[in-house]
């Protein structure tokens, strides 16, 4: 509504240039007429043997010379410009006429609202005097006022006489268009809900049915993204000084220390590409433990050969449950096409679930597609967060850095015997541990 009020002065002027260019019409006219009069005049003096005649008859004819050559050329002129007026004038037109259906459609929504709006506050301030009133008539009681008794008594036989005259079916419409409005919301809500549970769902026999594949414990399903990125840092209390233990608390950990394909559906060896995340009590958002492109994919040639893990990227606490989502798949060749190896989430329980005396190696599996994927990880008690930096002064380095606890002897890799660092480069980016 407001783009056709708006186009109105544009359209006003576009009908003033049409009038203006209709009235240079007759102006010409007249002119014409005048410049024929002249001639005339002119000729009879040229007639007479006037000198000054027979100059002005010479301009003439060099002004008619002029007005024969260009008057059609103007006049052509005039009549494309006047088309492209009308055409300009047409096309805002069928714009305002195009937009009016939206424009209606927009206000008869918003008189929707703002009319469900007014009925519902009308309803709560009835509601409000409703029990003003009985809170007043009950304490005139509890007074002992005999008037007030009386006065309630007679007040509840008019206020139901009324009620059920005047106020019934306006109660009831707006009873009804309540219950339309909430059985429309509690559907859109429902639809949302069934779509963003629908992308997190899969089927696997070796799963027993349907299951879920990525994390469904959150708070709203609906707007939870489950690929972003944890923003979390690690290092976060490196500059704080504690002066005694009782000024912190430590809580518990994880590290993950393998990722495996236990057994296979296919042969040995497979290229592999995709991602395992983890999901911990911090935020329940992406922390990376492998991430390969297709043009990175990584050769596992047994069961005994771990994925090359570049992450996590901060420690992993454990206080609720921790998640493991995996999505690993084999890269095709020209004799075999791609094919999806590992889908699916692994759950580590939180504190809530154990009781923890001392460090613990626990391992956990996922059996879906065409593997199953052997995670095995620590579980640190009063953890600390260490970061590990490592980095070539000379020569060249090729081989495994590895470390471990006193607590937990297996080995987590902090770089694979695969990469091949030369002097003056970092090794893989920091990887943090939690002792």
């Amino acid at each position: 509504m407001a783009d056709l009020v708006a186009s109105v002065p544009s359209l006003a002027k576009n009908v003033a240039r049409l009038e203006a260019l209709a009235e240079g019409g007759v102006t010409e006219r007249e002119g014409q007429m005048q410049r024929e009069i002249a001639r005339k005049f002119w000729e009879q003096r040229r007639l007479d043997g006037d000198p000054d005649a027979e100059r002005a008859a010479a301009a003439e004819e060099e002004e008619d010379d002029f007005e024969e050559e260009d008057e059609e050329d103007l006049a052509k002129e005039g009549a494309e410009w006047e088309r492209m007026q009308l055409l300009k004038i047409e096309h805002q037109s069928e714009e305002c006429r195009a937009s009016v259906p939206s424009l209606v459609k927009d206000v008869a929504r918003l008189d929707a609202k703002a009319e469900i709006a007014a009925k519902l506050e009308r309803e709560e301030q009835v509601q409000r005097e409703i029990m003003r009133k009985f809170w007043e008539d009950r304490q005139r009681r509890r007074d002992g006022d005999p008037d007030a008794e009386r006065a309630a008594a007679e007040e509840e036989e008019e206020g139901e006489e009324d009620f059920s005259e005047e106020d019934e079916e306006e109660l009831a419409e707006e009873e009804a268009m309540w219950e339309r409005v909430h059985l429309l919301n509690t559907e859109e809500l429902r639809a949302r809900y069934r779509e963003a549970e629908t992308r997190i769902l899969d089927y696997d026999p070796k799963q027993g049915g349907v299951y879920y594949t990525r994390l469904y414990h959150v708070h709203d399903l609906r707007s939870f993204d489950h690929d972003e990125e944890s923003p979390i840092p690690p290092m976060r209390f490196t500059n704080a000084v504690y002066k005694n233990k009782n000024a912190y608390e430590l809580c518990e950990a994880v590290n993950i220390l393998s990722v495996k394909i236990g057994s296979l559906d296919i042969e040995f060896p497979i290229q592999i590409y995709g991602t395992v995340i983890a999901r911990d009590s911090l935020d329940k958002k992406c922390v990376y433990l492998f991430r390969r492109d297709r043009e990175e994919s990584q050769t596992i040639n047994s069961k005994d050969e771990s994925l090359i893990l570049t992450g996590p990227k901060r420690g992993l606490a454990l206080i609720s449950n921790t998640y493991v989502e995996t999505n690993l798949i084999i890269k095709g060749d020209q004799n075999q096409e791609e094919r999806l190896l590992s889908k699916g989430m692994l759950t580590i329980p939180g504190m809530e679930r154990r009781v923890l005396t001392r460090c613990e190696l626990e391992s956990c599996s996922l059996a879906t597609k065409l593997s199953t994927v052997d995670v095995v990880y620590g579980v640190v008690k009063d953890a600390v967060e260490a970061t590990i930096s490592i980095e070539v002064l000379a020569g060249e380095f090729f081989g495994e850095i590895t470390a471990c606890t006193s607590s937990i002897k297996e080995r987590l890799v902090l770089h694979d015997r695969l990469a091949h660092i030369t002097s003056g480069e970092k090794i893989v980016p920091i990887i943090p541990l939690l002792w």
